[in-house]
């Protein structure tokens, strides 16, 4: 997102309004958020589903989720709303820990491939017996293994592979 696209968003957005459900702001994993920034970005998360009034329903079946819940939230986008990428990242971390978010396809931190996240309901389960972790998701396009020489890591691909076979190595 450019800063002119983002400018544009700003003036489109005084119509949009976010809709949270009451049960969600009275729920334990609410209650639980301890990083400020982690709110903010929840508040953010739900301005980007768009949804379309049924004028027939009444209550909470009148909002129809037109995206499957499916949106891209990107560090440029939370630096214009005034985070660091640690505060960004740090967010995220504990609004999946606590089950508001799922990620549906991790970024890559290469240009055009967002990570695009969903909103979720492991919330409802936080401190329960149902209740299930998982540690959050890495790309598995991109791995980092550092600027030194490619010894380190021919060795830990060595040793994973010749554990599994009976090939000796001549050294």
């Amino acid at each position: 997102m450019t800063e002119d696209q983002w400018n544009d968003y700003l003036s489109r957005s005084k119509t949009l309004w976010v809709r949270i459900d009451d049960e969600l702001l009275h729920s334990k994993a609410y209650r639980d958020l301890t990083y400020a920034p982690a709110i903010k970005v929840l508040n953010w998360f739900h301005e980007k589903i768009r949804r379309k009034v049924d004028k027939k329903r009444r209550g909470i079946k009148r909002y129809i989720i037109l995206n499957n819940g499916e949106f891209e939230f990107t560090y440029r986008e939370a630096g214009f709303r005034g985070l660091t990428a640690q505060q960004y990242r740090k967010a995220l971390k504990e609004l999946y820990e606590l089950g508001f978010i799922e990620i549906k396809k991790p970024g890559s931190a290469l240009k055009g491939d967002f990570t695009v996240f969903t909103l979720s309901d492991r919330w409802k389960a936080y401190k329960t017996p149902d209740d299930r972790r998982s540690d959050f998701p890495r790309s598995s396009l991109w791995r980092n293994f550092g600027f030194g020489s490619n010894e380190k890591r021919k060795k830990k691909l060595d040793v994973k592979i010749h554990s599994q076979s009976n090939v000796k190595i001549h050294s």
